[in-house]
């Protein structure tokens, strides 16, 4: 961190904050965040557009990302992330996206790796009920009633139709259903994905076609900086659909205020006393208090017995001596 300026707070991850229970105190986290962002956006440091939150549902714990989801629940996750967005993107200035707030993974998203199938050539084969009642509820809630300006696709297909380029999901629902108007990003790699690992279409050109004419606005990725020209050489593109990508992010850009003087607007001049601060210390310390999960000693198995004589200690820290 740039001399001077305090570490940024740091709260529990999602599966703590679901486990408050406790919405209101959802939205101050967030609140802290941008603020605290926005801060360090104005000393160089940081960007206005956060990836978060994962608002995916949390059904196997084996999977490898579950702890940065509120949990299994659909409307438990709807209440967070209503509140997540608000907190992120709204502030003081009504004029003005405080910072962006990007919902993922976008959509019925939640396996790395199994049975010799990983993440970017997955397929999830999910019913219309099951879509509508479990996989949808959150980003409905995201962009329908907290209005995130940002949406990223993920690498799984739907149905057979990756998400990246998927116009029933990009289109149909999130833009034309849930009345979506802000842009969308694919997770890093997933427009390539859909040549490489989904094998929907032969060639990059086509890749990077499907997506873009599908909602897919921005890509994460080398796809539509190397090959979006040759797709419009071709045909496959036309400059509306560009154009169209293009107005998308930079309307984001003109909420932020951007491109307007900063002298009279609040969070451009937020200082960097505000990282770190007592206050949101504060909300650091009763998130961590509340998010404390009582769990059942189910057949006394605590206190550990002295006759144990070998104990599995596992997980990414599980050898680290110093923290």
């Amino acid at each position: 961190m740039r001399r001077g300026i305090n570490c940024p707070i740091s709260f529990g991850g999602p599966s703590a904050r679901g486990a408050t229970f406790n919405m209101w105190l959802n939205l101050e986290m967030a609140q802290a965040i941008s603020t605290e962002g926005r801060a360090l956006h104005n000393q160089g440091i940081a960007g206005l557009d956060y990836w978060a939150p994962n608002i995916n549902i949390g059904r196997d714990p084996r999977w490898g990302r579950i702890q940065e989801t509120p949990g299994e629940d659909p409307f438990l996750t709807s209440q967070y992330v209503s509140n997540y967005v608000r907190g992120m993107q709204e502030g003081e200035d009504p004029r003005y996206t405080k910072v962006i707030a990007t919902c993922k993974h976008y959509a019925a998203y939640s396996m790395e790796h199994w049975n010799g199938t990983d993440r970017a050539a997955f397929n999830a084969v999910v019913s219309d009920y099951d879509l509508v009642e479990t996989y949808l509820p959150a980003f409905h809630a995201c962009v329908g009633q907290a209005r995130a300006r940002g949406v990223m696709c993920a690498y799984p297909a739907v149905n057979g139709v990756p998400s990246c380029a998927n116009t029933f999901l990009l289109q149909d629902v999130l833009r034309d259903s849930f009345g979506f108007d802000g842009y969308v990003v694919s997770d890093c790699a997933a427009v390539a994905f859909i040549q490489t690992a989904h094998h929907y279409v032969t060639t990059a050109a086509n890749a990077t076609a499907v997506a873009l004419k599908a909602g897919t606005d921005l890509n994460c990725g080398g796809y539509y900086q190397n090959h979006l020209q040759e797709a419009l050489k071709q045909g496959l593109v036309t400059e509306y659909d560009i154009r169209n990508a293009v107005f998308r992010l930079w309307k984001q850009r003109f909420e932020l205020g951007m491109y307007d003087p900063v002298a009279n607007q609040p969070y451009a001049n937020l200082p960097p006393s505000v990282v770190g601060s007592p206050a949101h210390k504060d909300i650091a310390l009763r998130a961590a208090r509340e998010a404390m999960v009582l769990l059942k000693n189910d057949k006394n198995v605590l206190p550990l017995s002295k006759s144990i004589s070998s104990l599995a200690v596992i997980g990414p820290n599980s050898n680290v001596t110093v923290t």
